[in-house]
């Protein structure tokens, strides 16, 4: 099966890529059409936001979280998706041969779409800024560079 995998190349990684991304923006575009993310009973907050006036906390009190957790969910599906080709060319060009497996492509496009989704949290709070984006990117990356150090030191112990 490996060898069936290392013939076909890029190419797995790319259907599944485009299949995860097309569920993804199916999600989101099923959620923005269908679902209100506020509670209806709540229509000044709809005013107030168009006028600027809204805060922030009043609009999460308000907010249906399960819509809201379900939007965030299709964007994390639907960047794990677009990374995934990019993230299984770079590891098929830059990394070890001995070291590379398919989920290591998949966790790290995972780790992007989880950024992604994070930061799309922060912005709807209006708390997100280039410093936080930026920390979290880099605890992120630490996880991974953690992960791989771990896969490698099992590797010299086999």
């Amino acid at each position: 099966m490996e060898r069936i995998v290392d013939r076909l190349g890029f190419l797995p990684f790319l259907i599944v890529g485009v299949a995860l991304f097309l569920v993804g923006a199916l999600t989101i575009n099923h959620i923005v059409n269908n679902f209100w993310p506020i509670d209806v009973g709540r229509l000044d907050l709809i005013r107030d936001t168009a006028f600027g006036d809204a805060e922030a906390t009043s609009l999460l009190r308000a907010a249906n979280i399960e819509v809201i957790l379900a939007f965030l969910a299709g964007i994390w599906i639907a960047v794990t998706g677009l990374v995934l080709p990019l993230a299984s060319f770079l590891n098929m060009r830059f990394g070890p041969e001995s070291s590379y497996h398919w989920f290591v492509a998949l966790r790290q496009a995972m780790w992007v779409g989880i950024w992604v989704a994070f930061c799309t949290w922060l912005q709807m709070n209006r708390s997100l800024g280039i410093g936080v984006a930026l920390l979290v990117a880099a605890v992120l990356v630490m996880f991974e560079i953690l992960l791989q150090i771990r896969f490698r030191a099992e590797q010299i112990m086999e």
